[in-house]
This record gives C-alpha cells, sequence and structure tokens, in this order.
C-alpha cells in the first residue's frame, strides 16, 4: 500500500471526523443559549414554509435565510425540478400541506448550478442523470431564444436557473395536492427564488400570483370531498366576501396599510404603542371581521 494512498486516507477520516466535532460544538452553542433548546425541538415542529431546493452544497436554505430547525420543511433534488411523478416529492408536499399545514412553498434555484449547465450540453452524464435532466431540457427546449443571447456560459445558467424556477412554480399550481388545499379553503401560495451564490443573495422572481383563479382548464381539478367547500365560497360571494386568497391578502394589507398611516403620524408612539392601536382599529372593525373570521 502506497504512502500517498494512505495520506489519502488520513484526509478523508479527517474530513469526516470534523463534521462530527461541528456537531458536537453547534450542540454546545446551543445549550449555553438555551439549556432548553431540543428539549422543546423535540415536542414537534410547525414550520411555516415548505422549500423545495437543489441538492447543491453551496445553497443551505436555514442558513441562508437566518432561520432555526422546525421553521422550514425541505425537500432536495438535483436542480430544484417539481416532477409530478416523483413520488417522493409528492409525499413531501402533502405531508407539508395536509398534515403541517403550510401556507407558502418555496422552489428555490441558484446560479452555477451543475444540473442546469449539463441540461443545456449534449454530452451524456450517465444513466438516471440523463433521465432526470430532461426535466430541464424541456424547459431549454421552449427558452433557446431567450437564453442563448446571453455570450457568457454563466449567465446562460443563470438565465435558465430562473426559467426552471418559474416552469417548477406552475408544476407545483398543476399539483392535484395543492389544487384540493385551495378548493377545501387552505390556500397555499407558491414562490420562486433565485440564490445568487456569488453575492450570497435571494431574488424574489416574479411569477403571476394569480395563477390558481387563472390555471388552465386542462389541469384544473374539481374534488368530490370539497363541495361543501365551493357551497361556503358561493355563499362568501352572495355575501359580497372576496374568495380569492390574493383578494383577501390585498384587502388585509390595504387596511393596515390605512391605519399604519394613521397612526404614524404622530411620531411619539413607539412601535409597541402603534401595533397595539391599528390591531384594535382591526379587531373593532365588522367588515374586517366578516372577511377574515
Amino acid at each position: 500500500m502506497s504512502n500517498k494512498f494512505v495520506q489519502k486516507g488520513i484526509s478523508e477520516i479527517q474530513k469526516y471526523a470534523k463534521a462530527l466535532l461541528g456537531n458536537k460544538n453547534y450542540v454546545q452553542k446551543k445549550l449555553a443559549q438555551d439549556p432548553n433548546y431540543f428539549t422543546k425541538l423535540a415536542q414537534g415542529q410547525s414550520p411555516k414554509y415548505l422549500l423545495i431546493g437543489c441538492s447543491d452544497s453551496r445553497a443551505p436554505p436555514n442558513e441562508l435565510t437566518e432561520t432555526e430547525p422546525g421553521e422550514i420543511f425541505i425537500h432536495r433534488n438535483i436542480a430544484n425540478v417539481v416532477n409530478i411523478t416523483d413520488l417522493n416529492l409528492n409525499c413531501v408536499v402533502q405531508y407539508a400541506v395536509e398534515h403541517l399545514k403550510v401556507h407558502n412553498i418555496i422552489i428555490m434555484g441558484h446560479t452555477y448550478c451543475g444540473g442546469v449547465k449539463a441540461a443545456m450540453q449534449q454530452d451524456s452524464v450517465g444513466g438516471l442523470l440523463d433521465l432526470w435532466l430532461n426535466n430541464i431540457k424541456h424547459v431549454y427546449e421552449k427558452n433557446q431564444h431567450i437564453v442563448n443571447q446571453f455570450e457568457n456560459e454563466n449567465d446562460r445558467v443563470a438565465c435558465l436557473s430562473g426559467l426552471n424556477v418559474r416552469e417548477q412554480v406552475l408544476n407545483m399550481w398543476k399539483n392535484p395536492i395543492v389544487q384540493k388545499s385551495w378548493e377545501i379553503g387552505h390556500p397555499v401560495m407558491v414562490h420562486g427564488w433565485l440564490l445568487r451564490v456569488e453575492t450570497g443573495y435571494i431574488e424574489e422572481l416574479q411569477v403571476d400570483e394569480n395563477i390558481p383563479e387563472s390555471l388552465s382548464d386542462v389541469f384544473r381539478l374539481h374534488f368530490k370531498s370539497a363541495q361543501q367547500a365551493a357551497q361556503n365560497q358561493q355563499s362568501n360571494q352572495q355575501l359580497n366576501i372576496p374568495t380569492s386568497n390574493s383578494q383577501k391578502f390585498q384587502q388585509m394589507q390595504n387596511k393596515l396599510v390605512t391605519e399604519f398611516l394613521k397612526h404614524s403620524n404622530h411620531s411619539q408612539d413607539c412601535n409597541h404603542d402603534m401595533v397595539n392601536k391599528i390591531s384594535g382599529a382591526l379587531q373593532d372593525d365588522p367588515h374586517f371581521k366578516k372577511e377574515n373570521k
């Protein structure tokens, strides 16, 4: 056995040991901040987001967003693909939406993505990877006129990464689990993010927020179990109550802005007092109560 081989083996073992040592340091830091941190964490999870990201080691969701364990439910695969026949992904989506009751699904891609770059080339990467990358090749095929206008390869990869995120957002809207959630009165918003690896910043991509209302009839599904929800929706329409998620959010935001501007004129108020005043004004508004009960 050569010395070079032995040295390589020792180096790899040291890297592995470093990860376990890092875990011990992490636990000690958390316990120093809160002795009951892990005890409370073991009591359950109530994440506010489901994030579907790329498996790339440069795109860690919690670290990038400064969130703690328990705040983001995460699924990752090569090039953040939302494949409608992917049982693994769909189990994650169903659990997040139906059991954890998340209201926000985030599809996060990133620049310098190896999967996206490979999908733009004709060289085989081998076996299952070629099949998987076909998901992105379809996006590239539809958008070559946009992607190929960039001379720099990294710019082309960044462009296709953003277009791929948009395509996966559309795929998520077509997902029966998400559609059923909307029909039974649990609206789920789907967002598209692009991480700029070269800067560390996340770019929120502009995706049509009215997609649930404007989804093609080809993909729109109706569920028997949602008949009662549909009847309730019809009753809300008769009462002139907004039924779309975007309408409800917009009305709530308009009220918040109005109240904020009203109370912000009093520069003496601290933030806490202002929040209490705005909250009280909204709670006393009967129309607000009716819309958001």
